[in-house]
């Protein structure tokens, strides 16, 4: 069971919540429309799910409540902030918007950001730059998480390493979000929470072998999530890994060797600017040509037509936007104990409840 309510309504919902906690109101707005703005694209470990957690971290004073980031560098193409534990969503959503403006001058601008609390689903972020005809390109990862072994070995140094590349066409962009392990933390929680193992051997366990079970994640020692590749292929995935803590560890002097707070993230964010090289319309024919081989691929048998990355969750969130966004009950029951301690009302009597 879930209710259905309104994209507006989700979001006013998860900002008074938050801003009933302490946060700032321009900060719990930025969340909000990032939890929210998950939840459309379909990526609901990303979405409103995280907003009990971010509650809890706001009560701990895991996160910032109030603020800006402090700038450590600027020049023309490059800047470097450190966030000191602001919401994510807020500090990427200004440091897209910068980076979008400067990038109409310049043809490569850059941003590191040290220590940015948790800053959610990639994909989300991408749009900003590709509406404007900007390639985005981006990676980050917590340092304090290690939960994906070197491949080769057991014991875990990395972890799952997301990074995301943003890319205009004529049409629809494509937006690219992937892990460099074989699944997400929060995805591997997802089907030990529901008793299910994964589709395939995509685990280690602490005694370096193959595992489709989810369990080995909490044994003792614990097993790992396997790099992107698996055991025959992920030392692309190591590689890979590797690459990100780089660009958003390293670069941003947030990393393994200084940081151990959990929910603090390194950040890598570079825009591209096609019309300072081959040209925008240039730029935009070639994706747009590629899109369409793409799609007049023959489908392998049995299979469905080929779809570009980011394809099928701009079609959810067309199909949210029309229809609504559906809250599970269970999501909800999470929430109860803040909605009754800041007094805020439980949506459901006004919205239609669906099975």
């Amino acid at each position: 069971m879930s209710v259905l309510i309104s994209v507006g309504d989700a979001e006013a919902f998860a900002a008074t919540l938050l801003e009933a906690a302490g946060l700032e109101q321009q900060l719990a707005a930025s969340v909000a429309n990032v939890l929210v703005a998950a939840d459309r694209l379909g990526h609901r470990t990303h979405g409103l799910a995280l907003l009990a957690p971010y509650l809890t971290q706001i009560e701990t004073g895991s996160m910032a409540l109030s603020g800006a980031p402090e700038v450590l560098s600027d020049s023309a193409t490059t800047f470097h902030w450190k966030a000191n534990r602001l919401p994510g969503a807020y500090v990427l959503t200004a440091a897209i918007d910068e980076l979008a403006r400067r990038a109409q001058h310049h043809p490569v601008v850059t941003s590191s950001i040290a220590e940015c609390f948790h800053i959610g689903a990639l994909q989300v972020y991408l749009e900003a730059a590709t509406r404007h005809d900007l390639i985005c390109l981006m990676a980050t990862t917590d340092p304090s998480v290690r939960s994906v072994a070197p491949f080769g070995g057991i014991e875990p140094v990395l972890t799952s390493n997301p990074m995301a590349c943003g890319i205009p066409t004529r049409g629809d962009p494509i937006l690219i979000d992937l892990c460099t392990s074989t699944i997400s933390n929060a995805g591997a929680m997802g089907y030990a929470a529901q008793g299910h193992r994964l589709p395939g051997p995509w685990l280690l366990d602490n005694q370096g072998q193959a595992s489709d079970n989810p369990a080995v994640l909490s044994a003792t020692p614990k097993g790992t999530l396997l790099p992107l590749g698996g055991t025959d292929l992920g030392y692309k995935g190591f590689g890979l890994g590797i690459m990100v803590e780089a660009l958003a560890l390293a670069l941003s002097g947030y990393g393994r060797t200084t940081a151990n707070q959990m929910f603090g993230e390194g950040v890598f964010v570079q825009l591209i600017n096609p019309a300072h090289f081959a040209g925008r319309e240039m730029f935009l024919d070639e994706m747009q040509g590629l899109v369409d081989a793409s799609h007049a691929s023959q489908p392998v048998p049995g299979g469905a037509s080929v779809r570009m990355p980011g394809e099928r969750a701009l079609g959810r969130r067309r199909q949210v936007d029309a229809d609504g966004l559906q809250l599970p009950l269970s999501l909800l029951a999470t929430l109860q104990p803040w909605l009754t301690k800041f007094g805020v009302d439980r949506p459901g009597a006004s919205h239609h409840e669906v099975g």
